[in-house]
């Protein structure tokens, strides 16, 4: 059956170097891996077991606090339309439509072609009454993509949960932050995770819990590799390990290895002391201040701030800086004439 409310739109982003990344990574000191590489089927299937894990806070009070963004809604006099970046599934958006009930469009945005598109389809079929674009892209495409023509008649609301932005570094986050402003236009607004510092006793467990869930998902890395590239590790030889860097607040994943070994690799041998460790991510944790500043930063400014009753997670409310008007209208400008071969959505404008 065709669904009138669904469309796709793949831009075909650049297909992943996983190879050339991980031997670029393995050969820095010290070693690194960028933690994209963990959502392959059974990393996707770990993630989900942690997100239900005791420990690990994160889903749950992201979720609880949800509820408190109903009267957000009820100052919009347009219908929104959510931009969610790492789309590829719906849940929390599902959420999110329980408390921001006047949505009338869904953009889930993901490099994940396939599986990207499946789980809008679902959603398109149990909500007939919202318009659903799955938009395959990568974040580079975005800053050029015709967002006013998609979004004509409705407010743009970037959302992006989950604290993922504690993935990034701080140049990282405020670049990514700036080319999401140019998404929301003058008159839209973001909606970004953000998990807080909080005592090492609550942070700690949620990244080494008891049954060893998040151990397995890390290591699975390293299976991966094994896998798709032809590696040679040894799993049981490489432990996880946590770390918690003070200087920048942040938590660090490692994988260490237990005894000195060399790992074949695409005909590389990679050579590993005793004790020494690859790097696997970064989970950055902020204050209140913390968003503030990179708002200001990146032409936002922090308009509301809602947190559970332990101040352990919060979702701000970004709205546009004024005094960033120019600075965005000039970069749209500069963008404009590579909008031109990607169609219009017409009929889906707002109250069409």
């Amino acid at each position: 059956m065709t669904l009138l409310n669904f469309r796709t739109l793949d831009l075909a982003p650049a297909a992943q170097d996983f190879l050339g990344d991980v031997l670029q990574g393995l050969k820095q000191t010290p070693k690194m891996l960028a933690p994209k590489y963990f959502y392959d089927a059974p990393g996707m299937e770990l993630f989900e077991q942690i997100c239900e894990l005791p420990e690990y806070y994160v889903t749950r009070t992201e979720l609880s606090i949800m509820a408190d963004l109903k009267p957000f809604a009820t100052t919009q006099s347009r219908p929104l339309a959510v931009i969610e970046l790492g789309g590829a599934s719906s849940f929390k958006f599902r959420h999110l439509q329980r408390s921001l009930p006047n949505i009338g469009m869904y953009i889930p945005v993901d490099i994940c072609g396939p599986a990207l598109f499946n789980e809008a389809q679902l959603l398109a079929r149990d909500c007939p009454e919202l318009n659903v674009l799955a938009l395959c892209a990568d974040y580079q495409q975005l800053a050029s993509f015709p967002w006013a023509t998609y979004t004509a008649g409705y407010t743009p609301v970037v959302y992006f949960p989950g604290s993922t932005i504690g993935n990034l570094t701080r140049s990282e986050a405020k670049s990514l932050l700036k080319m999401l402003r140019t998404i929301v236009g003058d008159h839209g607004c973001m909606l970004l995770g953000c998990d807080l510092m909080k005592s090492l006793k609550t942070l700690i467990p949620a990244y080494d819990d008891a049954q060893g869930v998040t151990a397995a998902f890390n290591l699975n890395l390293l299976r991966r590799i094994n896998k798709d590239l032809g590696a040679n590790f040894n799993t049981e030889q490489f432990r996880h390990e946590i770390r918690f860097n003070e200087s920048e607040r942040k938590i660090e994943m490692h994988l260490v290895s237990q005894i000195e070994q060399s790992v074949d690799l695409a005909g590389q041998q990679i050579h590993f002391a005793k004790g020494e460790s690859i790097h696997t991510e970064d989970s950055r944790k902020f204050t209140r201040h913390d968003i503030e500043t990179l708002a200001a930063e990146s032409g936002f400014a922090l308009e509301k701030w809602w947190t559970d009753h332990d101040d352990h997670f919060a979702i701000a409310l970004l709205g546009v800086n004024q005094a960033s008007r120019t600075v965005h209208h000039s970069v749209v400008s500069s963008l404009a004439h590579t909008s031109a071969a990607l169609a219009p959505v017409g009929d889906w404008a707002a109250g069409a």
